[in-house]
């Protein structure tokens, strides 16, 4: 297997030292924070934290892979859906608590040197459409998908989960529409930066939302690409069985 390399490509595994690969991406460190790692790292390997604090050692390593390189795709059929879940509610958890409030900080501070506007007023009103959008396709996961993954491993009737199942085809389209959005709100602003503006402040807007955009196109791969398949594939195993 390649392995992890100082021109940041290549596949992560248990023997890297975790420090150095978020060195090398430390795109990566919000992402081991969801986990629990957040401190003494040292020089320790992925597979020697992961020993030490009881982690999934091959989930973690899907999950870096994942964010680390867009070609990296994990095995479907082995992943493990409980451990998904929580690591997908943590994310949404982590955008509500500090990409969002960021985003918004941001926002306040262009309305303060830049005040009353085009460009601010419309920045404002689609940023705040988007978080809109952003908070009911959370809402809708975490009420209507995630709970799928317990009732179809467990020994819930199937006839009680038809209209949650029925749902499996919604989020997709969705995930699509809010990666989109915030192409075009990066694009707006990189177009009608103001002569005489504050360039690190834009400096900073765009690097979140560039950042906040990658997130959600990883976080759709895992979403679109395995969770809904692998519900679906169980809910019609489960179909199957029961009409036995």
């Amino acid at each position: 297997m390649k392995t992890f390399d100082s021109k940041n490509q290549g596949t992560i595994n248990a023997n890297d030292k975790l420090c150095e690969v978020i060195g090398r991406n430390i795109d990566l460190l919000p992402i081991v924070f969801r986990f629990g790692i957040s401190q003494n790292m040292g020089q320790a390997t992925i597979r020697e934290i992961c020993s030490e604090m009881g982690i999934d050692a091959d989930f973690l390593l899907s999950v870096l892979n994942t964010y680390h390189s867009s070609d990296y795709f994990p095995d479907i059929d082995t992943i493990n859906l409980t451990l998904l879940t929580d690591f997908l509610t943590k994310t949404h958890l982590y955008h509500k608590r500090v990409t969002i409030p960021l985003l918004e900080r941001l926002m306040q501070e262009l309305k303060v040197k830049l005040p009353g506007t085009k460009l601010v007023i419309t920045l404002e009103k689609y940023l705040n459409d988007y978080v809109q959008k952003l908070n009911a396709h959370i809402e809708f996961e975490e009420k209507n998908i995630f709970p799928l993954v317990e009732k179809l491993t467990g020994s819930d009737n199937i006839s009680n989960m038809k209209t949650s199942a029925s749902n499996l085809k919604k989020p997709g389209l969705f995930n699509q529409v809010v990666e989109t959005e915030i192409s075009d709100l990066i694009l707006i602003i990189i177009q009608h930066i103001p002569e005489y503006a504050d360039v690190q402040l834009f400096h900073d807007m765009l690097h979140t939302l560039s950042h906040f955009e990658k997130e959600q196109i990883d976080h759709a791969r895992f979403e679109d690409k395995i969770l809904v398949p692998r519900l679906l594939k169980l809910f019609n195993t489960k179909l199957r069985n029961d009409a036995l």
